[in-house]
Order: C-alpha cells, then structure tokens, then sequence
C-alpha cells in the first residue's frame, strides 16, 4: 500500500511540475498575469485530475489514498501559482522606470553628474512628487523660467565644450559665456513673467500627477537658486522629459510656440546631436497639445534658438513659450494652458 501510494505521488508532483512549467513558459508578462488569475484555478483542479487517474492507473489505491493524493496535487499547484503571482507583481514593480523610482522628496544636484560642473548656482533644491494612481513610469520635469535672484550677474559656459553662441537670443550671437540665469520680462499689467511661470507650474503639477505622471519641479518658491544648467542636469539625472515654461518678450499676443534646434553647427555637437530630435519632437506635442484645447498658437510654431538648456539636455527637453507680454493670463487661461500641456505630453508618450 504505502509502495502504491509514493508511485501515485511521484506521478502527480510529475504532473504538477509539468503544469507550473507550463505557467513559467508564458510568452509574455500579460499572459503571466493572466495565468494568476482564474486561469489558475482551472489548472489546479486539472493537475489534481490527473492525478486522481494516474493513482487508480497504479492500481488497487483506495478512494481515502486517492482523495489524499488529489488534495495534495491542488496544495502543490495552488502553491506554485501563488509564486508566479508574486513574481508577476515584482516584474511589474521592476518595469517602472528607473528615474519613477525614485523616492518622493527633495533632489539637489550631485557634482558627479554630467556637465554638472559647469553650474555655478546650485544650492536649491528641486522637489519631486509621485502619482497616486494610474503610475505611467515616466517622470516629467517643470521647469517654471527665471526666479534665480542674481543669476544675471553670474555667467556659464554657453555650451559644454567651450564653443561660442550661434544664434543670438537673450545673449548675443559669438557669446562664450551666458547669463546663468535670466530674470525674465514683465507683462503689460506689471506682473513678472517668473510669477506666471510659476503659477503655470503648479497648475500643471496638479494635472500631471492626476494623469499618472510623477512630477520634478524645479521651483515652488519666487526664488530657487538653480541656474540654467543646474536645472537642466537636474531634469537629466531625475526626469524623463524637460518642459520650461516661458513667455515671449514681444507685445503683440502673437500666441504659443517652441524653441526648436536652429540647423547647422548646433545640431552636430554634443549632446545636441544625439537628442534634438527628441527635443522637436516634444516641441510639436506641446504645441499640438495647446491647440487642441484651444490655446493661440504663433503662425510659425516655433523659433529657432541656441539655449543653454538644449545645449545641455541628454533627455526630451523644450522651452516652451506661452504667449508673449500682451498675453491674458489669468487663472482661467492659466487652467486652458495646463491643459494643452498635459494634452501635448499625452501625445509625446502616446498616452
């Protein structure tokens, strides 16, 4: 008898292993996932079938042997498909993006990275903040413009190899060296444009993290000392996109556009080579975006720049313009501009 009942166990743990091969052996995660759900249920009762037949194939096994051994092979295949669940949960934990895992908190620039020691103002703090549900993985950099109070009397290598400004902009054309930071324009009513940016800044925070997106703000505050390069590395290191919120400087409510990569010399050093594609590809989102929710968009979407920050960028960054000093910018446009933005970042991640 007890010969006859280890052949009708030795048999079942055959089938068993049999059966959580054949759950390892699913495809893909999805169907991994699958599998751990009622699917399982179907290949316990299955396994302890088999085994119920294969203990009366032995031959004289009596139903109390029978009925222990089928128990044992449902004990046995419940278990495994217990641990295919958990190692379906940690492989969806480990699919969230490196820079969406880290923690919550407090970042400020590590002199190890890259480029980071071309930044001359870099005591502040950038903050990041995590969905609470509906997680994308992908972490998006707001960068609200200006509000670095003395960063035009500070002055950074224009672009990490030393080389002069092509195009002219707030610094002139042939510039080896670039304010670290600007103050920005003034609207028409008086208001600075760092305090638009800023609120602007929140308003999409707000959005982004209700979509699933973890945020990195740069600022929070009327003044963070990080320059230009400081936040760039910054979104580098701890983002997967890097959005600046500006507006223009002209008076003439021209609309919303994007600072694209001018052609030429710019576009072939590095790191621009390797990126600005990525960075006027985010450039036609935002502005897609904007437009679909309404937002004025400037007739030629976009202005050819040498920036500071796209010189300096290694992940999908644009400055975006939002208007210019005759722009309305209460609240409520504020809340349409938000919108677009989200809208714009939806479509660079295909969301």
């Amino acid at each position: 008898m007890k010969k006859r009942m280890e052949q009708t166990l030795r048999i079942a743990a055959v089938t068993v292993v049999t059966a959580g091969l054949a759950l390892s052996g699913c495809a893909s995660r999805s169907e991994a996932a699958e599998a751990k759900g009622p699917a399982s249920e179907i290949e316990a009762k299955q396994t302890a079938k088999a085994a119920e037949e294969a203990a009366k194939s032995v031959g004289e096994t009596s139903e109390a042997e029978t009925a222990a051994t089928a128990e044992a092979a449902e004990k046995t295949a419940a278990s495994e498909t217990a641990g295919t669940a958990e190692q379906t949960t940690a492989a969806d934990t480990a699919a969230e993006s490196g820079k969406s895992a880290r923690k919550e908190g407090e970042i400020g620039l590590d002199p190890s990275w890259k480029y980071a020691a071309n930044s001359k103002i870099n005591s502040g703090k950038a903050v990041l903040y995590k969905a609470s549900a509906n997680r994308k993985g992908k972490v998006i950099c707001v960068n609200a413009g200006h509000g670095t109070s003395g960063g035009e009397k500070v002055k950074t290598l224009s672009h990490p190899d030393g080389s002069a400004k092509l195009v002219a902009g707030t610094n002139a054309a042939g510039s080896v060296s670039s304010k670290a930071i600007s103050a920005g324009t003034t609207f028409q009513d008086g208001t600075p444009e760092a305090k638009v940016t800023l609120a602007t800044a929140k308003i999409l925070k707000k959005k982004l993290l209700a979509e699933g997106y973890d945020v990195l703000m740069i600022r929070e505050s009327d003044d963070v000392q990080l320059d230009n390069i400081a936040r760039t590395v910054l979104a580098n290191n701890a983002a997967d996109c890097h959005i600046a919120l500006h507006w223009d400087s002209t008076s003439s409510d021209k609309g919303a556009f994007y600072m694209g990569v001018p052609e030429g010399k710019f576009r072939q050093m590095e790191p621009v080579a390797s990126h600005w594609q990525e960075h006027e590809k985010l450039g036609k989102a935002l502005i897609e975006g904007l437009r679909e929710k309404g937002v004025k968009i400037w007739s030629t979407e976009k202005l050819d720049n040498d920036l500071t920050q796209t010189s300096y960028s290694t992940v999908p960054s644009m400055d975006i313009e939002l208007g210019d000093t005759a722009s309305d910018h209460s609240e409520k446009t504020l809340e349409k501009i938000a919108d677009g933005l989200l809208a714009g970042v939806n479509k660079f991640y295909g969301k």
